[in-house]
């Protein structure tokens, strides 16, 4: 009776030890998380710090690291110091973009540390596009430092509005918000676009007009109080204070 018993047991011991091995292969293999994850044990090159590139890249790796390089700079430039050190990952074959989960995204998730990877393929690989996901890794780090899981502390509209203010693209400009608007008379509540659902909800055209008033309420906050009081306000909703309190009191 007492060898059944232990032998119950290695079994039950057995089929959990399949079970993590199976979810952390699942994970690895068929998630956009774990697969930026394990970039650098794939078939990638690391062309600078933290900057990995796919093997038999076609483009110039010279004026990718420039990019690169001068995306780090304008970012830095804005925040004064930067605390992030986001994983970048440029690929320009379609099959490993569709593994990646996207072609210029930022993913994030915290354990106490905040782990950011951005995806950048060559159609997207700009100076523009790169300090705009730069930046969002950014306001992760220091929102999200110290906590567990990726929790919804600030509304999108503000992550948007934010990454936009690095991101010098005509397509959001104040040009582009005078006309979008009809100068400021046509402005949606930011309430209405306050999460991923229904921010990034609809066609090319909804969704570029919410980048826009994104970048123009952001660039009108900061005006007014600078980035000073920006990074305070992302340090002190990390610290549990309530982040509408906090933006509209300003």
């Amino acid at each position: 009776m007492k060898r059944k018993k232990i032998k119950k047991r290695y079994i039950v011991l057995i089929a959990v030890v399949m079970v993590i091995v199976a979810s952390i292969v699942f994970f690895v293999q068929f998630t956009a998380l774990g697969y930026r994850m394990t970039v650098p044990v794939r078939s990638f090159s690391e062309l600078a710090p933290n900057v990995y590139i796919s093997e038999n890249y076609k483009d110039d790796l010279t004026e990718a690291g420039k990019i690169v390089d001068e995306a780090r700079q304008r970012v830095g430039e804005f925040w004064g110091a930067v605390e992030s050190n986001p994983m970048i990952i440029i690929s320009d074959d379609a099959a490993t973009i569709r593994k990646l989960g996207g072609d210029h995204d930022t993913m994030s998730f915290a354990v106490f540390n905040v782990y950011s990877y951005i995806v950048l393929s060559s159609d997207y690989l700009n100076v523009d596009v790169a300090a705009h996901e730069l930046t969002h890794a950014e306001v992760h780090r220091r929102i999200f430092f110290g906590k567990l899981g990726y929790q919804s502390l600030i509304p999108t509209w503000f992550d948007e509005g934010v990454a936009l203010q690095n991101d010098y693209r005509d397509a959001y400009n104040e040009e582009a918000w005078k006309a979008a608007t009809d100068n400021g008379r046509n402005v949606v509540e930011l309430g209405e676009i306050n999460t991923a659902a229904k921010f990034y909800v609809g066609g090319l055209e909804e969704r570029r007009y919410r980048y826009i008033v994104s970048k123009h309420e952001l660039n009108d906050w900061i005006d007014r109080n600078g980035i000073s009081a920006l990074a305070g306000l992302l340090d002190k909703v990390n610290r549990g204070e309530d982040f509408d309190t906090l933006y509209f009191a300003k």
